[in-house]
């Protein structure tokens, strides 16, 4: 290699000067300045007589022109070699003060456009950290503004490989209110542990990954976890969205005991089952996901040791008791006689956290009003799915638990959406007969045939494949389509739609849907409650599971007399009877319109009708 010569070495060397940035180019015009001074003060203080030989007073009058040009306006022109030299260091003056000008605007030009562009450290405690932006961060940030609204102030930083201004005009957007919560923006790759490490995991309350595929998600769990344990932030945890249930396990192994891993599918599935055979209860669901109005809380109350379990909701005027923490794990409807524990804790519904307390005495009951009605004896039930997805084969499996024998089940959808992998075969089934049925469920007389069976419910899904409005839009054509079918026959079927967007919900609001499931927004709801409070991943598992107690509907007249006013103290007492907890009714309005109430104020007095149902925590 052929020795480099100076021309090479200095333009070498100027590079790497550049690249040092803005700090090192103004030292670097600040030692050219004073040598520059300095040089001419030496010059001027030797040939100037006025001098008188002084080196720092001549270099002062030298810094003085390089400052002002117009400084040589002034000095005396007899002495050449004075003019001469000031006019040099006027000269260089006017040099070095155009690039320092043009080095610190350059220099700031660049850190504002970096401050945009959010790499900046956030200097944050107890805060909430959303990595991955998306519709499902949108509902997520909403959430957590309301949870926030009992706080001084609340902060969320969110952070995804997106331009921050375009993030934040985005949730402005869509959230022009923020009330007392402050949103950050930071650009960066969620799998990074220097990008995340902007967000300050290190003081967070609790991070939420949020990736739009589950390889992101277990990378961006691995990155918060190691990050996490590094800086022994005990108290955080983090909460993640997985698409496949195979790679559920993964993203727990990547957590290292931090993370609880929410798969979403199995979630909506279940909820979907649930409401197709009751309808109503999406709006259960929905209700105790959301932070506006009565939510689940678990708190440690006071002045209940000893007490029985069953008579606490007796205690409560405002809240409705549904299970215990013990020993970390959750016990949904324990038997009635479970004595209270110092170390338990209090599973809840209540308007808020804080606010729950009990009277030192039971509620009077008034058992005059105690039904002895018998539940009604389960009929084999005939339902029709419209659409195919990958949750359909968990939805019909779900609901083989729950349906009597004999009951039918027909998978109704077009070519090109169907697939083998995504419907159970009739071995796998204990209760339904399955039928399939593949045809072009958006024309009309196919739709009319597969109806004409007349079903008790029909379930509408749509295709994954599908953007969000084009999915929504072909559900709002089968609605309109069914309405028309029901109006013009005798029909009485209950319609459960999935719906992509909750603007679109009130779209379809007039074709007179029995219930909506909104997938995207139910996910959110369920993130953010486990972001606030992690034992709720476990009693929410619970509340959807197959095993154990549940959510169910039962009706009203097996608990209470219809027709006569009656408090929910006397419903709850009579519930209790059942080993069952009352947390809510639902009752018929007119035109086959319902309205769902939880955890109503239990002196408050409802009149029942036979058509009304309770809403009820129960094993079966």
């Amino acid at each position: 290699m052929k020795k480099p010569n100076l021309k090479q070495k200095l333009s070498y060397w100027f590079d790497n000067l550049m690249s040092k940035g803005t700090l090192s180019l103004i030292f670097v015009l600040a030692v050219i300045t004073i040598l520059v001074v300095f040089i001419t003060g030496i010059v001027v203080s030797i040939s100037d007589p006025e001098a008188n030989g002084n080196i720092f007073q001549a270099a002062w009058m030298s810094l003085m022109h390089a400052l002002d040009a117009g400084t040589i306006a002034g000095d005396d022109t007899s002495n050449i070699l004075f003019i001469v030299m000031m006019s040099i260091v006027t000269i260089c003056g006017l040099f070095i003060t155009s690039m320092l000008i043009g080095v610190i605007s350059t220099g700031l030009e660049s850190k504002m456009e970096s401050l945009q562009k959010g790499h900046s450290l956030v200097l944050e405690k107890n805060h909430v950290i959303i990595l991955g932006f998306n519709e499902n961060a949108i509902n997520i940030i909403r959430e957590l503004i309301i949870a926030n609204e009992n706080q001084k102030k609340g902060v969320i930083v969110v952070m995804d490989n997106q331009d921050k201004t375009e993030m934040e005009d985005l949730i402005s957007q869509r959230i022009p209110e923020t009330k007392n919560t402050r949103i950050i923006c930071r650009s960066g790759n969620i799998d990074s542990i220097s990008d995340v490490e902007i967000c300050s995991p290190q003081t967070c309350r609790s991070i939420i990954v949020n990736a739009e595929n589950d390889f992101m998600s277990i990378k961006a769990v691995l990155a918060s976890a190691t990050i996490l344990e590094e800086s022994h932030n005990e108290s955080a945890y983090i909460t993640a969205l997985i698409h496949s249930e195979e790679n559920a396990e993964a993203a727990k192994i990547a957590g290292n005991g931090k993370a609880e891993v929410f798969y979403y599918q199995n979630s909506i599935a279940r909820i979907m089952a649930h409401t197709s055979r009751q309808p109503g209860m999406s709006t259960v669901f929905t209700n105790l996901l959301s932070y506006a109005g009565d939510e689940i809380y678990v708190e440690k109350i006071s002045g209940l040791v000893g007490k029985n379990f069953g008579e606490l909701n007796l205690l409560f005027p405002k809240s409705t008791v549904i299970g215990l923490i013990r020993n970390d794990k959750p016990l949904l409807n324990p038997p009635t006689t479970t004595k209270i524990l110092d170390s338990d804790k209090i599973i809840l519904i209540a308007e808020d956290d804080g606010i729950s307390i009990p009277n030192e005495t039971s509620a009077n009951v008034n058992q005059s009003l105690f039904a002895e009605g018998k539940a009604d004896e389960p009929v084999p039930q005939k339902t029709i799915i419209f659409g195919c997805n990958e949750l359909t084969k968990q939805i019909i499996t779900e609901l083989d638990c729950y349906v009597p024998a004999g009951s039918e089940i027909i998978v109704a959808t077009t070519e090109e959406n169907f697939s083998e992998e995504f419907i159970p075969t009739q071995e796998e089934l204990n209760k339904l007969k399955l039928t399939k049925e593949i045809c072009n469920i958006f024309d009309r007389n196919e739709l009319e045939r597969i109806v004409s069976v007349n079903p008790n419910n029909i379930l509408i899904l749509t295709n994954q494949e599908d953007d969000d409005e084009t999915a929504d839009s072909k559900t709002l054509l089968l609605l309109l389509q069914l309405r028309d079918i029901t109006r013009k026959n005798t029909y009485h079927f209950t319609i459960t739609s999935e719906m992509r967007s909750v603007e679109n919900q009130e779209l379809a609001e007039v074709t007179k849907v029995t219930d909506f499931v909104i997938s995207s927004n139910i996910t959110a709801l369920m993130m953010t409650q486990i972001s606030q409070t992690r034992e709720q991943f476990v009693i929410l598992d619970d509340l959807l599971s197959d095993t154990g107690s549940e959510l169910y509907m039962k009706v009203a007249h097996r608990y209470v007399v219809c027709d006569k006013p009656v408090d929910f103290y006397t419903v709850c007492a009579s519930a209790n009877r059942y080993g069952e907890i009352a947390i809510g009714y639902k009752k018929i309005l007119f035109d086959g319109e319902f309205e769902i109430v939880l955890n109503p104020p239990k002196d408050k007095e409802i009149i029942f009708t036979k058509e009304d149902s309770l809403i009820l925590v129960a094993e079966e």
